[in-house]
């Protein structure tokens, strides 16, 4: 069967269509890496907040929920010096209504297993201040890496 004239018409304007779409997607690349550039880092940093918070109020009950949590406990540890005292209590009353929340939640669920993507495990607390690889001496007690709400 022959093609019909329509046809390779339809071709070259899907191949336009399709340079059209990564050149469109090229500039928005674009745009963004200049965005983020200019951004103040506070900008970013209260960005990057938001989207662990969401996350960890979006699994409350989860074994990920606790990830997002304490990262962004560590986030915010991290950061905290170079951020608004503003920005610092916002999170800081968020993350501690998360955390009481996640009790709630594990609570209610009970033991049951993980849900479907969720971690096969609780993750452990992040040690403050402290190298994963630094010496035993050097690392806090185990009791200070308890999950504490409110800490």
């Amino acid at each position: 069967m022959d093609p019909s004239p329509g046809d390779s018409a339809d071709s070259v304007d899907s191949v336009d269509s399709v340079d059209s779409a990564q050149k469109d997607a090229q500039e928005d690349a674009r745009r963004l890496v200049e965005q983020l550039r200019s951004a103040p880092a506070e900008t970013v940093v209260a960005e990057v907040l938001s989207t662990l918070l969401t996350a960890a109020d979006v699994k409350l009950g989860r074994r990920d929920a606790r990830l997002f949590i304490d990262l962004c406990a560590s986030t915010l540890e991290h950061a905290g010096p170079y951020v608004s005292q503003e920005l610092r209590t916002q999170v800081e009353q968020a993350l501690g209504q998360l955390r009481l929340s996640q009790v709630g939640a594990e609570s209610h669920r009970g033991q049951g297993g993980p849900e479907p993507n969720d971690l096969d495990r609780a993750p452990t607390p992040p040690t403050t201040g402290a190298r994963a690889d630094a010496p035993t001496a050097d690392r806090p007690s185990p009791a200070s890496r308890l999950w504490v709400p409110g800490r």
